[in-house]
């Protein structure tokens, strides 16, 4: 795997066994419990972030030409998220219904992971800006802008289950 892509892997895995140690951790109240009805629970953050690797498949090939990216509407995207703005979920296959078992949905994280790491491996320097995905808001997306957005998004979730289960 290309360094810079693996050094966006391995920031990405190592925060995700981190939330999920934290997660394994919780109390089933905690997990479900929600401060207010608009708001979602634990659960449902774990498993909207499950749907969300899952359904970001990237795979060359798979934008047409024809498509161009849109860097405003990415760093806008990015910035929502960087500050925890409350947003509508841009693909309804993304909704939580907060059924799920908190050990089934690790395991299909860590396959989404697995084909991220698989995919992550062919790509080579000459198709590292080819765009391999493509978000509702920012259009067509890069491997690297790829891997920035779902940090992003990693992340806005890791800090609102934080907020969540912080005692104080």
């Amino acid at each position: 795997m290309l360094t810079e892509l693996q050094v966006h892997y391995d920031q990405l895995e190592e925060a995700r066994l981190a939330l999920i140690r934290v997660i394994r951790e919780l109390d089933p109240r905690i997990l479900h419990h929600k401060s207010s009805p608009e708001r979602w629970s634990v659960l449902e953050d774990l498993q909207h972030l499950v749907l969300a690797e899952q359904r970001t498949s990237l795979e060359f090939g798979s934008i047409r030409a024809s498509d161009k990216p849109n860097p405003q509407n990415l760093a806008m995207v990015l910035d929502v998220l960087d500050q925890d703005v409350i947003v509508d979920v841009p693909d309804p296959g993304m909704l939580p219904d907060g059924r799920g078992a908190v050990e089934d949905l690790i395991r299909d994280w860590e396959q989404a992971r697995r084909e991220l790491r698989g995919f992550l491996e062919t790509v080579g320097d000459e198709n590292l800006d080819t765009p391999v995905s493509s978000h509702p808001i920012t259009g067509p997306l890069s491997v690297v802008d790829s891997l920035r957005l779902l940090a992003a998004h990693f992340h806005h979730h890791r800090r609102r289950i934080e907020a969540a289960t912080d005692p104080t």
